[in-house]
């Protein structure tokens, strides 16, 4: 099930159309990180697509709460390695 929606995530993020935000949109001009990742990398589109996707689904919470759910995204990732790590020294 996590494997699924880690794809599903991957494929919005590495997509180069995305429906959850215009990049017309001046929003990253005033964002620092935006601004100091540049906009030619690979990495960089991908955080574009990724914020621009939470923005759309926390836009009724407020933005501390946003900061909380970004945090927690963040350390299920984290979890997720961790978890991957440790499978990987057992011997199938």
């Amino acid at each position: 099930m996590k494997k699924n929606i880690f794809i599903i995530l991957i494929t919005f993020t590495l997509a180069k159309f995305t429906l959850a935000c215009d990049f017309n949109d001046s929003s990253f001009e005033q964002d620092e990180v935006a601004i100091w990742l540049g906009s030619n990398s690979l990495f960089s589109k991908a955080y574009r697509d990724g914020k621009c996707v939470l923005d759309k689904a926390l836009l009724n919470v407020p933005l501390e709460q946003r900061k909380i759910i970004a945090n927690l995204i963040a350390k299920s990732y984290a979890k997720d390695i961790k978890r991957t790590k440790e499978n990987s020294t057992y011997n199938y």
